[in-house]
């Protein structure tokens, strides 16, 4: 049994990405180094595209049946 995510479900990961990512930046002041965070925000921005897109096209799927 797959399960597909919605736009929320999207919301949700990219929310824990961006808590990774900070995460990783108080790691790295601790340590006083240099570290590279941003893998964590490229998932995160790819997550909340794949969010805002899926919200797009629900209002697009809504817009068309409100007009039939």
């Amino acid at each position: 049994m797959s399960y597909a995510y919605g736009p929320a479900d999207w919301i949700d990961l990219a929310i824990g990405r961006l808590e990774d990512a900070k995460r990783s930046l108080r790691e790295c002041d601790r340590l006083r180094q240099g570290c590279d965070i941003c893998g964590e925000l490229r998932q995160a921005r790819r997550y909340l595209n794949k969010a805002l897109i899926m919200v797009a096209q629900e209002k697009e799927i809504e817009k068309d049946w409100s007009t039939k």
